[in-house]
């Protein structure tokens, strides 16, 4: 059914927009876990990209502006800011890490009976750390240090392009 239905987006220009919307609706309600109870789902995407929708996960931690902190079922209630920092998820014995330029995490309480809250993390950008170039980070970082310095734009965007910069080479690591 999937296949047909992204086959009628490709094909079709009149009512392409509302079957894409029909697509979206349809793989939101076929992305739910079935069977799976007491587990952390995990959302986590940027405007680019959708990495993951309702993932049954064991924890997820984040850097928060109020300092870096993990996620588990049955958390308290949270929305925190994001910084630019690594998202860790944790699955079992697997671990996957994301680069973060900045965001909101949401923690939600379970709505059903399966026992199931969900994190949902909606990042600027979202790119695994294995793609970061340390190399290419720190030569961005040295041409903005030596750019000019003159008006408050200059030294905002010292600022700001520094702390992402030196956040990319330190999750590069």
């Amino acid at each position: 059914a999937v296949a047909i239905l992204a086959q009628g987006v490709c094909s079709s220009h009149r009512g392409g927009s509302a079957m894409a919307f029909r697509l979206s609706r349809f793989m939101r309600f076929a992305a739910e876990p079935t069977g799976v109870t007491n587990r952390l789902l995990l959302t986590l995407g940027s405007p680019a990209e959708s990495i993951c929708v309702r993932k049954p996960i064991d924890s997820v931690t984040v850097p928060g502006y109020e300092g870096v902190f993990t996620l588990t079922n049955n958390h308290s209630l949270t929305v925190s800011m994001l910084k630019p920092g690594v998202i860790t998820v944790r699955e079992g014995s697997n671990t996957e890490e994301y680069f973060v330029s900045d965001g909101f995490v949401f923690f939600n309480q379970a709505k059903d009976d399966s026992g199931c809250c969900t994190a949902e993390i909606s990042a600027v950008e979202a790119v695994p750390t294995s793609a970061l170039d340390k190399d290419r980070a720190t030569q961005v970082l040295s041409e903005l240090l030596s750019g000019p310095k003159d008006t408050e734009w200059d030294k905002t965007k010292i600022q700001l392009g520094s702390a992402l910069c030196n956040a990319v080479i330190r999750a590069a690591q």
